[in-house]
């Protein structure tokens, strides 16, 4: 069985605790602490060693997108106190890494997420390829999203997925549209997603980023499972 759960940054943004109190109620097993906004990050950060990461069987903590390069040392160091402390998967965006040396001190817990097209790095396999030349022991989180937003028919999904599928831990999950919103699966999404299914490792755990209202994410998990969970895992990730 996969590992499902949200994002906080979906479900409640800037609200971290509100966000955590729906995942403990709906029972999620996985959940990815989001602190994209640097001035979420301090708050953040010093709450997980006080309460601890919760009962989830898989817990992330993703990084500032556009940290001030004068704090990306000191960021880097808190997530390696909370990866020694606590076993959080750090996600970081490539492009946010400025320094490649310090964030190689997070090793094989540091998950590098694929872009979509506003980006200068990190959106085809060949981006990642130089990325993952600079941290060799890093992991990928693929999001399909992402994916999809940079080519519908997902032969870039596909070539990052054939290339790089024993790095993948995490999958973030979501429709983004060309404006690049991250929002509630779609049926167009969901069976462009279908296609890719057999492909992502079942170890893999899905993390939600489609931003709905409180009253919708029960809905978003459920067609989730049913994208992700039916699928079978196709051998070496190749058809």
């Amino acid at each position: 069985m996969r590992r499902f759960g949200f994002s906080t940054g979906a479900l409640a943004k800037g609200d971290f605790r509100r966000a955590l109190q729906q995942s403990l109620d709906a029972g999620d097993d996985a959940v990815e602490y989001s602190a994209l906004r640097e001035e979420e990050f301090e708050p953040l950060a010093n709450y997980l060693p006080e309460r601890g990461t919760g009962p989830f069987a898989h817990v992330a903590f993703h990084a500032p997108s556009h940290p001030k390069p004068e704090n990306e040392a000191k960021i880097v160091e808190t997530l390696k106190t909370l990866v020694e402390t606590l076993g959080v998967w750090v996600v970081a965006h490539p492009d946010s890494i400025r320094t490649f040396r310090l964030w190689r001190n997070l090793g094989e817990h540091l998950c590098i997420e694929n872009m979509d097209h506003r980006k200068p790095i990190g959106r085809s396999a060949d981006e990642l390829a130089v990325v993952f030349r600079e941290l060799p022991r890093a992991k990928l989180c693929f999001d399909i999203g992402h994916a999809h937003e940079m080519d519908r028919s997902m032969s870039m999904g596909y070539e990052i997925l054939k290339r790089f599928r024993d790095r993948v831990v995490q999958i973030h999950a979501s429709e983004v549209s060309d404006k690049c919103e991250h929002r509630a699966f779609s049926a167009s999404s969901a069976a462009a997603f279908a296609r890719l299914s057999p492909f992502l490792p079942q170890d893999a755990t899905i993390i939600l980023e489609t931003v709905v209202p409180e009253a919708g994410a029960a809905e978003q998990m459920a067609k989730a499972q049913q994208i992700f969970e039916n699928a079978a895992d196709a051998p070496n990730g190749h058809a």
